[in-house]
């Protein structure tokens, strides 16, 4: 896993020995998925927004699935058809967009502040809300 610039550049300076030896080798680069913090946090927030609404976790979560993730169209025979993609098939960043969008409509439309993780408020927010998960 490489997890900033300086382990990238690392990782590449790695890479590059390996061809300067005249190896084969085989590289595999995948895009990591949402982290379980994420996710975590994620349904944190939407506890919060429920518990100040009265909407309930699923609801919500369709609700902004429908509102933040655009769907893939296909062509099947005759018909075009859409496919809704899932926060599960966000990567990390694809998925920390869709939380600052959440974040920003429930402090926009709904006046509901929902804290990161590194926010002097996350703990005591963290620690009511979890009761509710």
């Amino acid at each position: 896993m490489i997890y900033d610039k300086n382990h990238r550049k690392e990782s590449i300076e790695y890479i590059d020995s390996l061809f300067a030896q005249d190896k084969r080798v085989t590289i595999v680069i995948t895009k990591e998925k949402r982290t379980l913090d994420q996710n975590r946090l994620y349904w944190l927030w939407l506890t919060c927004i429920a518990q100040n609404t009265g909407n309930d976790k699923d609801s919500l979560h369709e609700y902004f699935v429908w509102k933040y993730i655009q769907p893939e169209f296909q062509q099947v025979f005759e018909k075009l058809i859409y496919k809704r993609l899932s926060t599960t098939s966000l990567d990390t960043k694809q998925f920390t967009e869709y939380l600052n969008k959440i974040q920003v409509f429930a402090n926009t439309e709904l006046a509901i502040e929902l804290p990161n993780p590194e926010d002097k408020k996350f703990e005591e927010f963290k620690d009511y809300y979890e009761k509710y998960l």
